[in-house]
């Protein structure tokens, strides 16, 4: 038989596309090749070429879905990075305080979603976002007795 005949075979059996088929089979119930050819009674080879054409082999599904979201990801920041004003003065940039900490961290916040806005996600200096806006939960927390009241916890608990 040929491939489109298999096709055929394949998409009367089920009264789907076989995209549809393939991807059920691949990416919804994660078969491999050699699994997907035994449930669909087709050669392996065939079932490997049909994960090869509709892109549905494990490798080529994770690298589609991570094209997906990093195009979703542009966004993410669009309106923070309209925001983000460069030219503002700092107000406590004499200060060694935590608000002048908290102004900082603010601006490196704002620079990296600036960043990742203008590079499309694709900056690997962005990777830095994560650890900025962690600091600035802490320093909240610090500000509000929330990083206090978890030290003693944590003391006793250990006692």
């Amino acid at each position: 038989m040929r491939y489109l005949q298999y096709k055929g075979l394949v998409e009367r059996e089920y009264k789907k596309s076989l995209r549809k088929v393939m991807h059920e089979l691949c990416v919804e119930e994660g078969l491999t090749a050699s699994e997907g050819a035994k449930k669909l009674g087709i050669a392996k080879e065939v079932f490997s070429y049909w994960q090869r054409y509709y892109r549905m082999e494990p490798r080529q599904v994770l690298f589609d879905q991570t094209i997906d979201s990093l195009e979703g990801l542009q966004e993410l920041y669009a309106v923070d990075a309209e925001a983000v004003d460069f030219s503002k003065p700092l107000q406590y940039e004499k200060e060694e305080s935590i608000k002048g900490l908290e102004e900082l961290i603010e601006r490196m916040i704002g620079y990296y979603k600036f960043l990742h806005y203008k590079t499309e996600g694709l900056a690997a200096e962005t990777a830095n976002l994560p650890l900025y806006e962690f600091s600035y939960g802490v320093v909240e927390r610090y500000r509000s007795g929330e990083l206090l009241r978890e030290v003693k916890e944590k003391a006793v608990a250990e006692k």
